[in-house]
């Protein structure tokens, strides 16, 4: 990969006096993301040094030159991204520094919950991230499977699409469906599938986290009467009381931590579709992550991966309009 771009992306910053209504593409460069890379590429022709021997197996797997179905580079970097956050030495992550979510609402600061560790896959629409999603639940649930004391992963997996179109696209993400992508990709060595159908799995929209509220209230972000706990039973039916989960963020860019809602006054001044716009996001992110911060309360995220072509903050959520989700730790776009 001589002469690769640098990871980053392009910020339309408005240009002043006459120019106000122009705009120029202006190319940020992502530093965690470009660090992190160059980690990862030395790692990878290390041989990997320290994985287990279930990973290095699924690498051997994924590298095979004489593969039928090669998986692009951008999909084995991304796996091996993540991969090297879990199991690499402490040594070869010196220096890096991934923000937590923080939680920021006083409710949730009042629970104690904790900030959430997110992982943030910058995938192009087209690159394959459902493939990449098929890896990691393999490496993370095989893992888990062959040494069960070890709480760096996880066999229990839930998937969070935005809507019901996109919670069908990733039943294949499945073992067991008659297509899925373990089999169709050959993601997995021969004889693997069987065990990797131990795991437990649950894909569901982020709506079914809409906590039960008193019928009398007409708050959206009130928690209402319903425990985390039971929140926990009703939401994670198909994980039985699994504990540590591993949780995949589809279209992630969704999923948001709001900060300070634009103000009445703000809302004023935009037509009433974009205000309608803003506010049912704001609904939704609150939503989602307030669903997050309860299992992982109860339950405990072991590890929380967020997949999205776009994982910048929109327009009202209270950070500036474009500006990248600060977790971002691979990067592969088209252009």
């Amino acid at each position: 990969m001589e002469g690769r771009r640098p990871a980053g992306y392009y910020l339309r910053p408005r240009t002043r006096g006459a120019q106000l209504s122009m705009f120029e593409e202006e190319f940020v460069p992502l530093d965690l993301v470009n660090t992190i890379r160059e980690r990862v590429k030395a790692w990878r022709q290390r041989g990997y040094p320290g994985v287990t021997p279930i990973t290095r197996q699924l690498l051997n797997h994924w590298n095979r030159p004489e593969r039928e179905r090669k998986l692009f580079f951008c999909q084995r970097e991304a796996a091996e991204t993540i991969i090297w956050l879990v199991e690499a030495s402490p040594a070869e992550k010196q220096g890096i520094t991934i923000p937590r979510d923080e939680p920021n609402d006083p409710e949730s600061l009042e629970k104690g919950y904790k900030p959430l560790m997110r992982y943030a896959l910058k995938m192009a629409t087209g690159s394959g991230k459902t493939v990449v999603m098929g890896m990691l639940i393999a490496w993370q649930v095989l893992n888990k499977l062959a040494s069960p004391q070890d709480k760096r992963f996880s066999d229990a997996v839930l998937l969070v699409p935005p809507n019901l179109t996109i919670k069908e696209r990733l039943q294949v993400l499945l073992p067991w469906h008659p297509k899925n992508y373990y089999e169709q990709f050959d993601l997995v060595p021969r004889g693997m599938l069987e065990r990797l159908q131990q795991g437990k799995y649950q894909i569901t929209n982020w709506h079914l986290f809409q906590p039960k509220v008193d019928a009398r209230s007409k708050s959206v972000v009130q928690r209402g009467p319903e425990s985390d706990t039971a929140f926990c039973r009703r939401v994670l039916r198909d994980l039985g009381n699994k504990k540590n989960i591993l949780v995949i963020n589809d279209e992630a860019h969704h999923a948001y931590r709001p900060a300070q809602p634009l103000s009445p006054e703000e809302l004023k001044q935009l037509r009433k579709e974009e205000r309608d716009q803003i506010m049912e996001d704001f609904r939704a992110a609150t939503i989602w992550i307030s669903g997050l911060d309860r299992i992982n309360a109860v339950r405990g995220i072991n590890l929380l991966l967020d997949f999205s072509a776009t994982p910048f903050y929109i327009k009202g959520t209270g950070y500036e309009e474009g500006a990248p989700f600060p977790w971002i730790v691979s990067d592969f776009g088209l252009v």
